[in-house]
């Protein structure tokens, strides 16, 4: 009862980091643009459908002919290869968001996600609180928890996707669930692209400015 008749400063993005908040952080990052990466590639320059006349060229110019579907196998070897790449790179986003969610019962309790999105809602029932911020900056962190809603979505729906080509049963619903992991992938990336452009912009304005420093170096 004491807690709740306290009252609460007003909500802040210049915040601590641990160190392990912020190797996470980067890692991921590093992580999913890496993946997002190997996925533009297999779309575009290791396309087997696109490079499958390419093959085929090159080969009659040494005078060697091969069918279409020859020709095609080999193009898809390639970008087989790109993907082996996107599922390893997967297992180590699973393994990152694992640990984020084991690493959210050891984190202080001013930097754990349930008690600061609770802090923030305590301030904004304060008859002084600066409504415009404390919405701000609780918009900021339901979008935070979003993001962490869709990876555990996209990271699911790709581990489903590598092992359900062992199982029969579930077949028929891979397809299904690999268009699940598409559009969830486009979530994301929207994440991201929101997220970058709110942090340069932050750090023009007072409330923010320092944001990105304070994610490198762990804050004041």
């Amino acid at each position: 009862m004491a807690e709740l008749n306290q009252e609460v400063k007003e909500p802040s993005f210049r915040e601590k980091h641990s160190v392990s908040i912020r190797l996470w952080h980067w890692s991921t990052f590093i992580i999913i643009m890496s993946s997002l990466t190997t996925v533009l590639l297999a779309k575009t320059l290791f396309n087997s459908r696109s490079n499958t006349p390419l093959v085929q060229q090159n080969l009659q110019h040494n005078n060697v002919t091969v069918t279409n579907d020859q020709a095609r196998s080999v193009a898809h070897a390639f970008s087989d290869k790109i993907w082996q790449w996107h599922i390893y790179l997967g297992y180590v986003l699973a393994g990152l968001f694992l640990f984020r969610i084991i690493f959210e019962f050891f984190q202080p309790k001013q930097q754990k996600v349930i008690p600061i999105i609770k802090n923030a809602l305590r301030y904004l029932r304060q008859p002084n609180a600066d409504k415009k911020n404390g919405m701000h900056y609780l918009l900021v962190r339901f979008t935070y928890v979003s993001f962490y809603c869709a990876l555990a979505v996209q990271t699911c729906t790709g581990l489903f996707m590598v092992y359900s080509d062992d199982i029969e049963k579930l077949q028929d619903i891979r397809h299904t669930v690999s268009d699940i992991h598409s559009v969830f992938m486009w979530l994301i990336i929207t994440y991201i692209v929101v997220h970058i452009s709110g942090a340069v912009i932050a750090e023009f304005y007072k409330h923010g400015k320092g944001m990105i420093s304070d994610m490198i170096n762990g804050g004041e």
